[in-house]
């Protein structure tokens, strides 16, 4: 009995590693590079038994108070991959914007661009309390957020960006499409993004009046930040790190 369920395992495992070699019955291959890497195309990354597909996600980002953008290209797991178009608006000027696709073919992605964007930058008549606090665990506002296009969520988010291996905690809430809802983590073309908290639900219609806007800050831990800091993630911390 144990060697037929031996024999029925080795046999699984080999349909399953077959399921996901392209039609040339070799494993797929991939074009693989993050923005800031240096990436030759003729250097192609061996995918793993289980994954069958390429992906590129393009983000661009304004976490920092400046336009950020990058490109994210690999293997993937079609099954577990977010694709299309996804988005957070945290304020007015806060928002994070990715969009990916995936290919199954050998390299496909070497130079395949996303091309789903956002339904449109109109508002859609929601609104959602909206904050946004690098570095923090927490925010809290009674500021009010018109929704745009295809975000028809609010969320609540809280979590951490990661860059060349610092790691800022951040929290959120504002609009968000419902693709965005489901992220727990991603990688992007700037940051890898580990939520541990992501709650959301249905936007309601927007108020005639607004509030005045008045912010509160959770506890602030950074306890996952080294002394060197990369990049531009010194400016998301803005005063923190003063």
């Amino acid at each position: 009995m144990t060697k037929v369920l031996i024999t029925l395992c080795i046999l699984g495992a080999l349909q399953a590693t077959a399921a996901f070699q392209n039609e040339t019955g070799m494993p797929l291959t991939c074009f693989y590079c993050k923005s800031g890497q240096s990436c030759f195309h003729n250097l192609p990354q061996i995918c793993s038994p289980t994954q069958d597909a390429c992906i590129i996600v393009q983000e661009h980002n304004t976490l920092s108070d400046m336009w950020n953008g990058g490109t994210y290209q690999s293997c993937a797991d079609s099954r577990q991959s977010l694709t299309g178009f996804l988005a957070f608006y945290f304020g007015a000027t806060v928002t994070v914007e990715i969009r990916s696709e995936i290919c199954k073919t050998n390299d496909c992605n070497a130079h395949l661009m996303p091309i789903r964007l956002a339904i449109s930058n109109v508002r859609n008549g929601l609104q959602c309390p909206a904050c946004y606090a690098p570095g923090f665990e927490s925010c809290e506002s009674n500021e009010s957020l018109h929704c745009t296009g295809g975000a028809n969520q609010c969320a609540v988010i809280v979590g951490t960006l990661a860059q060349g291996g610092v790691a800022i905690p951040f929290a959120g809430r504002g609009c968000a499409t419902q693709a965005a809802c489901e992220i727990k983590t991603l990688e992007s073309g700037v940051f890898t993004y580990k939520l541990t908290n992501v709650q959301c639900s249905p936007a309601p219609k927007a108020q005639t009046s607004s509030a005045t806007p008045t912010l509160a800050w959770g506890p602030f831990t950074l306890g996952s930040i080294v002394p060197r800091v990369p990049l531009f993630l010194p400016a998301l911390l803005g005063l923190c790190l003063c």
